[in-house]
């Protein structure tokens, strides 16, 4: 049977992927905001981006503590 539709484990693997997924976006936004601003690329910018890059590397490193796969992060 051919099906479009995601299996019930997919589903799951998205689930427990989330976290990682949502912090990768909050740095692309980040990055998005600080190349829009260009040479007015403020404090406040430069926070939002450093927080983002935090949140990322807690939740890799939550990842690994827990034995979640890491494949596919950059």
């Amino acid at each position: 049977m051919d099906s479009t539709e995601p299996t019930h484990q997919e589903l799951q693997e998205i689930e427990a992927e989330w976290p990682l997924i949502a912090a990768e976006l909050a740095v692309v936004d980040a990055e998005i905001a600080a190349l829009q601003n260009g040479p007015y690329f403020c404090e406040l910018d430069r926070r939002r981006l450093r927080r983002a890059e935090a949140q990322l590397t807690r939740q890799i490193a939550a990842d690994a503590h827990s034995g979640n796969s890491l494949d596919g992060v950059a």
